[in-house]
């Protein structure tokens, strides 16, 4: 089965034509993007067959409609699909809705996500628009794996909060937690890499959004992220944990809408707001902080410190930790955040090895000391493959007909 698969940003989309046979065998046929697409100018358009090397040019475009057309001709003019009515079904790894598995993407659910609009912003309102446009220019079915389906398994008790009551009954305000395609990648490669599912694991996603997961016995369990992708970890634009009472005062002190509230944590926040260097790029913090840039230094700082907590939290729920994977951009290409969020751990049984951190960087491989004196966890980098997941669920929905619930929603490889 032919599966198109499309990663929608708030101004990017990043697409793949999957090919998955009939022994669940898969192969990427090709890959393009597209980034700054929401505004007219110069668009950054890159792309590969098959797996050759990734290529890049700069084109201009605008617009979610013009640049998924253009993708597509791009598909065809290089032979990567024959036509467009090859692809059989379009993949989506959606953020938040209601019934949160691997959905069939109906105006039922649509208006389910619609619903979620505020919650999750910068995420739910890119991905109907472009659904939309993919739904007039292929007759195909459109499926949605949604993110917080993986972690259906976490104690109810550790889904709900402090808020009243009835706050968590009639507004449905709950730990949803987030990422979950690349959680449910990353732990079937450590089950694989460690001969069984039968573990404490964690698994560590950072990019230009992170989170953890603390995962036992092939379950999830507790997940960093709550309600909204505005939760857990520091975040590239967004704020990550707050108090409450912080952003009610400051709404009250600077004369703050709720929409111009929700705006300003969602866009104007986390890294970007923190460094102060106009960017949430972690190599670009980096190199300021390096400079002796001293928000910058904080941003790095905060960033490091929330993962290292969260691995201690995450510990003593799980009793021990047997590994621990990083994935994502930042998870599988920074060495230095690697390495400053597992130095000082031996109490733990976490050693890194640095020649191996900096040998491996961005690759599959082991990164853990041999000593095994102390280094008991095993320590891993794994490139994760959202899309994989997102093309395994998409072709199970369209065989059986039906949506998935989460508890059917199975990932091995």
């Amino acid at each position: 089965m032919i599966i198109g698969i499309g990663n929608v940003g708030s101004t990017s989309l990043k697409s793949k034509i999957i090919d998955i046979n009939n022994k669940n065998e898969i192969s990427v046929l090709g890959e393009a993007n597209l980034d700054k697409i929401k505004t007219r100018g110069a668009s950054n358009f890159t792309h590969r067959v098959g797996d050759g090397p990734l290529k890049k040019e700069v084109i201009r475009i605008a617009g979610f409609d013009h640049g998924i057309k253009y993708i597509l001709k791009w598909f065809v003019k290089n032979g990567v699909i024959e036509s467009p009515k090859d692809i059989e079904a379009m993949g989506f790894k959606c953020v938040l809705g209601e019934k949160n598995g691997a959905n069939i993407l109906s105006p039922k659910i649509l208006e389910e996500m619609e619903n979620y609009l505020f919650v999750a912003p910068v995420h739910n309102k890119p991905y109907i628009e472009t659904i939309g446009v993919f739904n007039r220019v292929l007759d195909v079915p459109m499926v949605g794996v949604f993110e917080p389906s993986f972690y259906w398994t976490i104690p109810e008790y550790r889904k709900i909060s402090g808020l009243p009551w009835e706050w968590e009954e009639k507004a449905g305000i709950k730990k949803h937690g987030f990422h979950g395609s690349s959680h449910r990648y990353m732990a079937a490669m450590a089950y694989n890499l460690m001969g069984t599912e039968n573990m404490n694991l964690i698994t560590i996603h950072l990019g230009g959004s992170s989170s953890v997961a603390a995962i036992k016995n092939g379950k999830a369990i507790d997940t960093s992220m709550s309600f909204s992708p505005n939760s857990g970890l520091l975040q590239g634009t967004r704020i990550g944990d707050i108090d409450g009472t912080a952003l009610l005062f400051a709404m009250k002190k600077l004369g703050l809408s709720v929409e111009q509230a929700q705006d300003e944590i969602s866009n104007n926040a986390g890294l970007l707001g923190i460094a102060g260097i106009g960017t949430d790029d972690m190599r670009e913090i980096i190199g300021a902080a390096e400079k002796e840039n001293k928000r910058a230094k904080m941003a790095v700082d905060l960033y490091i410190d929330g993962i290292r907590k969260y691995i201690g939290a995450f510990s003593t729920v799980l009793g021990s930790i047997d590994c621990i994977v990083f994935g994502g951009g930042i998870g599988e290409k920074s060495i230095l955040v690697r390495e400053r969020c597992l130095e000082d751990m031996d109490y733990m049984g976490i050693r890194l090895d640095l020649a191996r951190n900096k040998d491996l960087n961005g690759q599959l491989g082991l990164i853990s000391s041999d000593y095994s004196v102390i280094s008991k966890v095993k320590l891993y980098i794994v490139p994760t493959n959202e899309e994989l997941v997102v093309a395994h669920f998409t072709k199970k929905v369209v065989e059986k007909g039906r949506d998935l619930t989460p508890e059917e929603m199975i990932f091995r490889l």
